[in-house]
C-alpha cells in the first residue's frame, strides 16, 4: 500500500474516532431533545428525542464508510464509475494506472466525507447545547464543492486514460 493511501486511511480513522469521542463527551450534556436536521440557513429545523441511535448515528456511518472504502480500495473494479467497464479490456499497465487513479479518487472522497461527517457530528451536538449555534453554510458548501470537484476531476482523468488505452491505434 502506498504511503498516500496509508495517510488517507489513518485520516479517516482519526476522523471517525473524533466523531465517536465527540458523541461520547457530549452525551451527558445533551438535552432530552436534540437537532437532527439543519436547514439552508445552517440552523436546526428538526428535532428528535435524545437516543443512542440519534447521537451515535454519524459516528456509526463513518465507521461503516471506512469499511466500504476499504472494500473499494482492494476491489477498485467495483467502483461505480462509467469507465470501470472498460477495465477488463486494458492491458496490465493501463489497468494498474486506472486502479491507482480510482483508489486516489476514492480515498480523497473518503477523507472529504469524513471531514463533513465529523463537522456535522460536532455541529449537531454543539447546537443541541446552544440552539443559537448552527452549521456554517460556507463550510458545508466548501466541503461539498471540494468533493464534487475532486470526483469530476478524477472521473474525467480515469475516463481519458481508459479511453486512450482502448482506442484503436491509427
Amino acid at each position: 500500500m502506498k504511503l498516500k493511501y496509508k495517510i488517507a486511511f489513518a485520516t479517516i480513522i482519526l476522523l471517525a474516532i473524533t466523531s465517536w469521542v465527540i458523541a461520547i463527551i457530549f452525551w451527558s450534556q445533551l438535552p432530552d431533545v436534540i437537532p437532527i436536521h439543519f436547514g439552508i440557513s445552517g440552523m436546526a429545523d428538526d428535532w428528535a428525542d435524545k437516543s443512542v441511535f440519534m447521537v451515535y448515528l454519524l459516528p456509526f456511518l463513518q465507521s461503516l464508510m471506512i469499511a466500504i472504502f476499504a472494500f473499494v480500495y482492494y476491489k477498485p473494479q467495483y467502483s461505480n464509475l462509467p469507465s470501470t467497464m472498460w477495465l477488463a479490456t486494458l492491458d496490465r499497465k493501463h489497468k494498474d494506472l486506472a486502479y491507482d487513479l480510482i483508489r486516489t479518487m476514492d480515498m480523497g472522497v473518503a477523507v472529504i466525507v469524513g471531514i463533513l461527517l465529523t463537522y456535522m457530528a460536532y455541529g449537531m451536538n454543539a447546537s443541541a447545547i446552544d440552539p443559537s449555534r448552527g452549521l456554517s453554510n460556507i463550510i458545508l458548501f466548501s466541503i461539498v464543492g471540494l468533493m464534487m470537484a475532486w470526483i469530476i476531476y478524477y472521473t474525467v482523468k480515469i475516463y481519458r486514460i481508459t479511453k486512450t488505452a482502448i482506442s484503436p491505434k491509427g
